[in-house]
């Protein structure tokens, strides 16, 4: 699944619009309990806040760049802090420049909505200056998912250069179950001011999305994986080279594969992608992670990087074999083996 951001974009100025266009008619200037109860979506509100207060922190962090003053001072600390204080409580801004700001706000929300591991591995990773404080504001902030990510973000506060925060995050979503927690049903309110089109919204509608605005097209019981699946006398046809048979270990075949995937009608399979994080999900990032290299993202990333650095689809499925199938003694009739080949597939279809 790919974020169409243009559409994010445009949708996000368009909303903005009509939620600015709706307070300032009447007013000149937003305060910040305005902000607050902005929309029926309090995280959409929150972000606001954030940033709000991101862009202040920037501009703090200028203006205490000065050599001419020693901001370290203890008495400065305080002063400032409560300069801090008591200007956070004066928030009023005009709409040519809240507007901006509610776009910033919109977009990043419906990235947290559709795609919250990478956004909150994103977010997490730009925490570099004093993360524990840092994570402590964010939790303030960002209430979705937060069962979810909050593990990880307090093993990265408490060890800022241990990377393991990352497998817990991947492991916090996959645990998640909240129905409430859906994309549809957190952006619900966003439909009451201006309607999303969610096949839009993604280049490849997820297979959670679907489910919600059109159950009839999925299959029960196929969610994650209906759209990869060998068939059966496929997978009997997938052999590997001798010296695998013999060590137990079967390899895949990259000319049979290829025959498959290269007849495959379904439409998730057509379109090429220049890199395979483009076309990976979140579903299917989680997955490769934990079933295909051991539960260590590291791994995963270092693999997809040298994939994306092969030149042809049998020189990647060269590397696969020799790499990752022997070592990692993958089943290559798998699913998540056969979603993998797939991307891999989509990558080279065009030549």
């Amino acid at each position: 699944m790919t974020l169409d951001q243009d559409y994010i974009d445009c949708y996000s100025k368009d909303f903005s619009k009509r939620i600015c266009d709706n307070h300032f008619t009447n007013k000149k200037r937003i305060s910040g309990q305005e902000i607050i109860e902005l929309s029926a979506s309090t995280q959409l509100n929150l972000m606001v806040i954030r940033e709000l207060f991101e862009d202040w922190q920037k501009q703090v962090d200028s203006f205490t760049q000065n050599p001419y003053f020693d901001y370290s001072a203890s008495m400065v600390k305080e002063a400032l802090a409560s300069f801090m204080n008591v200007l956070s409580r004066a928030i009023s801004i005009e709409k040519s420049d809240f507007e901006p700001l509610l776009t910033k706000a919109v977009a990043k929300t419906l990235h947290l909505a559709i795609e919250p591991v990478s956004f909150m591995e994103r977010t997490l990773e730009e925490l570099t200056k004093d993360p524990a404080s840092q994570i402590k504001e964010l939790k303030k902030y960002i209430k979705w998912h937060r069962a979810a990510w909050e593990p990880a973000a307090d093993d990265l506060a408490a060890d800022p250069g241990n990377l393991f925060w990352k497998q817990k995050l991947y492991e916090g979503f996959e645990k998640e179950v909240d129905e409430s927690m859906q994309p549809v049903v957190l952006l619900d309110p966003f439909q009451e001011i201006l309607p999303l089109d969610f096949k839009r919204l993604v280049t490849e509608v997820s297979e959670t999305i679907v489910a919600q605005v059109e159950p009839e097209v999925i299959e029960e019981e196929k969610v994650v994986s209906s759209h990869y699946i060998i068939e059966e006398e496929t997978k009997e046809e997938i052999q590997g080279n001798d010296s695998s048979e013999k060590e137990g270990i079967e390899t895949i075949d990259p000319a049979i594969v290829w025959a498959k995937f290269d007849t495959e009608e379904n439409p998730y399979m057509k379109g090429s992608i220049a890199q395979l994080k483009e076309g990976m999900g979140i579903n299917q990032r989680i997955m490769f992670t934990k079933r295909l290299f051991q539960g260590n993202p590291d791994l995963m990333e270092q693999a997809i990087i040298e994939l994306d650095e092969t030149e042809s689809f049998y020189e990647a499925i060269d590397l696969l074999n020799h790499s990752f199938v022997k070592s990692l003694n993958w089943d290559i009739h798998s699913d998540e083996v056969m979603e993998l080949l797939q991307l891999i597939f989509r990558k080279y279809d065009s030549e």
